[in-house]
């Protein structure tokens, strides 16, 4: 279940149907990085684990990242020397899932930095599979036909024994044509069952789409990852 940031409704998200085509753009992998044309349009959501394990200095690190995410997507520019069309989304997740940014309420990244740092910190149980399956949801009502969409997943690969099938989740949001990121947000997420966890639920390969908030570069890797060669990133 989850409920929007600024609604007390609370709604009950269903499982939904696996895309019956593959869209244009799902030969992401093909090259070095994500495949970004000049006509392209990237959808990111970020996942921010609000619960027990993230709080404090990790709630506040993701946080930082994200800004750090953005900062640096408005400096990007396709090779082609166009600008990159593209908007973000935030949910942070719980024992609920709360939608601090919805792609519609999109303003540009001025105004969706402003709303994270207001965004206080939840810290109950780790339900991760709640979060996929509104981030599913988000997209099927949301975004645009023929985007890119891309998920980057905060998480330290612990979730409440109570937590229904993530990975069944997953496969449902992969389906549906989204590409994940699994960030770890601290050394515990290395951790052999969590790393093991986290590799599952990134795309594939997940050498490419794995990362942890304690490397050094972390914000700059992804980018490269993402966008690569078909894009410069220019400075914050």
């Amino acid at each position: 279940m989850w409920r929007s940031g600024d609604a007390n409704t609370v709604h009950q998200v269903t499982r939904l149907p696996l895309l019956t085509t593959t869209p244009h753009w799902l030969s992401y992998l093909q090259g070095d990085a994500l495949f970004l044309d000049e006509d392209c349009i990237l959808e990111m959501a970020f996942l921010l684990d609000s619960s027990e394990s993230a709080k404090n200095f990790n709630h506040e690190q993701q946080k930082k990242f994200i800004l750090e995410i953005v900062d640096r997507m408005k400096g990007l520019q396709l090779s082609s020397g166009r600008s990159l069309s593209w908007r973000t989304a935030l949910l942070q997740y719980s024992s609920t899932v709360l939608i601090e940014q919805t792609f519609r309420d999109w303003k540009g990244p001025d105004a969706f930095k402003s709303r994270i740092a207001p965004i206080t910190y939840i810290g109950h149980g780790t339900y991760t599979t709640y979060a996929i399956t509104n981030l599913t949801q988000l997209y099927m009502t949301e975004g645009t036909h023929g985007s890119v969409k891309v998920a980057v997943l905060l998480t330290d690969g612990v979730d409440h024994p109570r937590n229904p099938d993530i990975f069944s989740a997953t496969a449902d949001a992969k389906h549906q044509g989204i590409v994940f990121f699994t960030v770890g947000m601290t050394r515990v997420a290395e951790e052999v069952a969590n790393a093991a966890k986290l590799r599952l639920l990134a795309s594939v390969p997940a050498s490419r789409f794995v990362f942890n908030l304690q490397e050094k570069g972390v914000v700059e890797r992804i980018l490269k990852e993402m966008v690569g060669t078909k894009i410069s990133v220019g400075p914050i």
